[in-house]
């Protein structure tokens, strides 16, 4: 039997199909990465805001413990003040590790329309392939056949007369 015809098609639609694949496997993982990094951006956040209560908390406990001068009560609250200065960070961390998430799902989402293209693609071939086979079997047989037919033919009055002129 010939080669398949698009062949060469078959296999550059099965190496984007693969190719789909591992990038729709690495958009899953990238997912799942993203997704542990929420509660962990999360945590952070959270333990820094206990951090910075229990440290304004014993800020306030060493003043209150002596005589304080105006000073002491600036520095106080400047010292608050940076510990608060740092928590729009880990806010916006956590922000971002959500962003993350949302854009790896459409990663993901758009990576199983193009698996799903991808194997329908490759499906009309091989469906065009079985459909090609089967044509060429029939071309096969009919050619087998037609060439039995001539060999059984009875020989003609010309293709007598031509036998005998080359004898």
């Amino acid at each position: 039997m010939a080669k398949y015809i698009l062949a060469d098609l078959v296999r550059v639609r099965t190496l984007r199909k693969d190719r789909v694949e591992r990038e729709l496997l690495a958009a899953k993982e990238r997912l799942a990465e993203a997704e542990k990094q929420v509660p962990i951006c999360e945590k952070e956040l959270e333990d820094y805001r206990n951090w910075v209560d229990s440290e304004i908390n014993r800020l306030y406990m060493e003043i209150l413990r002596k005589s304080v001068h105006k000073a002491s009560i600036d520095d106080l609250t400047y010292a608050i003040r940076s510990l608060r200065e740092k928590e729009p960070e880990y806010v916006k961390r956590v922000q971002d590790a959500k962003e993350d998430v949302k854009k790896a799902q459409k990663l993901l989402e758009e990576k199983k329309n193009e698996r799903i293209l991808a194997q329908r693609n490759l499906k009309k071939l091989d469906a065009h392939k079985e459909e090609w086979m089967a044509e060429q079997a029939k071309l096969e047989e009919f050619l087998s056949d037609k060439e039995l037919e001539e060999s059984f033919r009875p020989k003609g009055a010309n293709e007598v007369k031509f036998q005998k002129t080359l004898i």
